[in-house]
């Protein structure tokens, strides 16, 4: 009898584990990281992530840097602050350059690249892997550039 309650119990836990997993992706990866490959696809995607995530407020102080530009060319000669307009027209560049890095990356980025042949594979997810770092590097340090102009 006791055997059966065991057995009963061990069934209903595995039951109870059929649930979908709440970490999965939207793309099927899961946080576990068994490998190379697990872990390199996981630090692109994570990347990515983190990029993403700052697209809409890097578009935000993208509109914010070209307004105050419009603004400060409709102003005559002497009343405009010239440092400020280098240090937005470089922010502009910045933010821009920024933007079309990530979407550029995601257009080029191929999920299925070198699937069959493992040494590939690898060699294209860490270079994936130092492409997407500095895409993010740049939108991040890029909004910093725009909290330091006009103060968060």
């Amino acid at each position: 009898m006791k055997h059966f309650l065991l057995l009963i119990f061990v069934v209903g836990l595995c039951a109870c584990n059929d649930e979908p997993e709440k970490n999965v992706r939207k793309d099927g990866f899961t946080p576990v990281l068994n490998n190379k490959e697990d872990s390199l696809y996981h630090d692109v995607m994570e990347g990515h992530d983190i990029g993403m995530a700052k697209i809409g407020t890097l578009r935000k102080q993208l509109n914010r840097v070209t307004h105050e530009l419009d603004s400060m060319n409709k102003l005559t000669g002497k009343n405009i602050d010239q440092h400020r307009k280098q240090a937005l027209i470089d922010l502009q560049e910045d933010l821009s350059y920024a933007d079309h890095a990530m979407f550029t990356w995601m257009q080029e980025f191929d999920i299925d690249s070198a699937k069959s042949d493992r040494s590939r594979r690898l060699e294209y997810l860490e270079s994936e892997k130092n492409k997407v770092q500095r895409v993010k590097e740049n939108i991040l340090n890029s909004l910093q550039r725009a909290d330091s102009l006009f103060g968060k």
